[in-house]
C-alpha cells in the first residue's frame, strides 16, 4: 500500500501520547498510537476501506518512518538548520490551512449571502449568444477558394452541404444553431465575438481545420439559474471571506520590519 507523504508530516508534528497508551517501541522510541487512528481516518475520508491488513501496513510504515527518523537524528540531520526550517514551514502551513478551515466552519456562507451575490451577478450579466453557419475544410488553400466563391455570390448553404467536413452542420447548410462563446474552442469564439449579424469572417484556423463563419443573429442570453451557479458563487464568497479576514488580521498585527 502506498502511504501518502502527509504521514511524514504528522510523525513530526503530532505530540506523543502518554506512555501508558504506547504498545510499540522502535529503538527505545515510543510510537504514538494516535497516529494509526489519524492515518486510518484520513484514508477513510478518501474513500478507502480500513481493513486489518491496511492497519498493519500503516503500522509497518510508521515503524519504518521511526527507524529512518532515528537514523537521521543520529546523523545530526534533524538538528540542521535546513531541516528545522522545513519542519517550521510545514508546521506554519498546516496551521494556516487548519485555521482557515476552522474559520469557515465558524463563519459559513449563508443562503442569504448566496442569494444576494446571485442577484448582483444577474444584474451585471451581459453576454450574447449567436446563431450562425460555418464551413470547415482541411487546408488554408481550400478555405481561401471557398471564401472567394462566396464573395462572388455563391450560397454558403450549398457549399457547406457539399464540402464542409463538419457533417452534422453540413446537412443543414452549415447551420450551427444557437451557441454560446464558451461552447466553442477559443479561436472560434474569438471570431464569433468580432462579427455583427449578417457579417462573415475571413478564413481562420482551429485544431479541427480551416473555417469560414457567418453570424446570422445575435441575442442577449438569459443569466444561468441559481442552482447551476450556486456552488461557484459559494466558493467565490468563501475566498472573499478568507481574503477579508486575512487582511483584517494583518491590519491588526504588530509587524516590525
Amino acid at each position: 500500500m502506498k502511504i501518502p507523504p502527509i504521514f511524514c508530516i504528522f510523525v513530526l508534528t503530532i505530540s506523543s501520547a502518554s506512555k501508558s497508551e504506547i504498545s510499540i517501541t522502535v529503538n527505545d522510541q515510543h510510537l504514538n498510537p494516535v497516529l494509526i487512528e489519524f492515518i486510518s481516518n484520513e484514508l477513510q475520508l478518501q474513500g478507502n476501506e480500513i481493513t486489518g491488513e491496511m492497519k498493519r501496513n500503516i503500522t509497518d510504515r510508521l515503524i519504518e518512518l521511526e527507524i529512518i527518523t532515528d537514523a537521521a537524528r543520529k546523523k545530526g540531520i534533524t538538528n540542521e538548520s535546513k531541516f528545522l526550517s522545513k519542519v517550521e514551514l510545514t508546521y506554519m502551513e498546516l496551521a494556516y490551512t487548519e485555521y482557515l478551515k476552522k474559520y469557515l466552519l465558524d463563519h459559513p456562507v449563508s443562503k442569504d449571502d448566496i442569494k444576494k451575490e446571485y442577484d448582483t451577478f444577474k444584474k451585471g450579466f451581459d453576454k450574447n449568444e449567436f446563431k450562425g453557419q460555418h464551413i470547415l475544410v482541411k487546408t488554408k488553400n481550400e478555405a481561401e477558394l471557398i471564401l472567394s466563391r462566396i464573395k462572388n455570390g455563391e450560397k454558403i448553404n450549398e457549399i457547406a452541404k457539399n464540402l464542409s467536413l463538419d457533417k452534422e452542420s453540413a446537412k443543414n447548410g452549415g447551420d450551427l444553431g444557437w451557441f454560446k462563446d464558451e461552447d466553442m474552442v477559443d479561436s472560434f469564439s474569438a471570431e464569433a465575438l468580432k462579427l455583427n449579424p449578417g457579417e462573415m469572417s475571413e478564413i481562420f484556423q482551429t485544431q479541427f481545420g480551416w473555417h469560414i463563419l457567418k453570424i446570422n443573429e445575435i441575442r442577449k442570453r438569459p443569466p444561468p439559474d441559481l442552482d447551476s451557479v450556486k456552488k461557484q458563487i459559494e466558493e467565490t464568497l468563501k475566498k472573499r471571506k478568507l481574503k477579508d479576514h486575512i487582511k483584517e488580521l494583518k491590519n491588526n498585527a504588530k509587524i516590525i520590519q
